[in-house]
């Protein structure tokens, strides 16, 4: 006579950590990050403290980020809005849309001691400035630069100069804004910013 009584495994399986638990123990992290970056700023950052914070194993947190300035940048950048379409198709108001999400981050609560923090520790380790270059290129210096060349292409602006040179125009004042003045940026900047190089760069 056969025996149906199911096998009982004498060794429980170990819990694994869900989805759900690991991204709202990352997203705690990065909320930690941000805090510690708007208090400590990047040169007296503690990774003891935001894993205080978190209620994270250090573990966890080098495991996520082998490299602490990289856990900064994506900190800071989860804090920009997603770039608005232009009200209209004028070139000042497109070029602007690119560079507000980084104005209104900075005017926002600790948004302006994240973002400098996390500036500061792209310019100190390697693995957390190529972070930061890749976010830039990809969501704004690309898309200003085809903005750029449609415009030159229509006349609206001057052909005869070096497109990187004027994406540079227009975005190193954020830095100077952060970093030099310890400030965030004014409001309407973006596109003071925007008015600004096409005025220059009128044919």
């Amino acid at each position: 006579m056969m025996d149906d009584t199911p096998e009982i495994n004498p060794k429980p399986s170990k819990r694994r950590q869900g989805p759900r638990r690991s991204e709202a123990s990352r997203a705690a992290i990065l909320e930690a990050t941000r805090e510690e970056l708007a208090r400590s700023g990047w040169r007296k950052f503690s990774v003891d403290s935001v894993a205080k914070r978190a209620r994270a194993s250090k573990q966890t947190i080098y495991r996520w980020w082998p490299a602490t300035g990289t856990m900064c940048v994506e900190a800071a950048i989860a804090l920009l809005p997603e770039t608005a379409a232009p009200a209209s198709p004028n070139p000042a108001d497109r070029l602007a849309a690119l560079l507000q999400p980084i104005e209104t981050c900075t005017r926002a609560g600790n948004g302006y001691a994240v973002m400098r923090g996390a500036l500061m520790a792209a310019a100190d380790e390697k693995d957390a400035g190529d972070a930061w270059r890749t976010w830039m290129k990809t969501n704004i210096r690309a898309p200003l630069r085809l903005i750029l060349a449609e415009i030159a292409a229509k006349q609206v602006i001057r052909r005869d100069y070096d497109i990187d040179e004027a994406v540079n125009w227009l975005v190193s004042p954020i830095w100077h804004n952060l970093i030099i003045m310890h400030a965030p940026l004014r409001e309407g900047f973006s596109r003071e910013q925007a008015v600004r190089l096409l005025r220059v760069m009128a044919p």
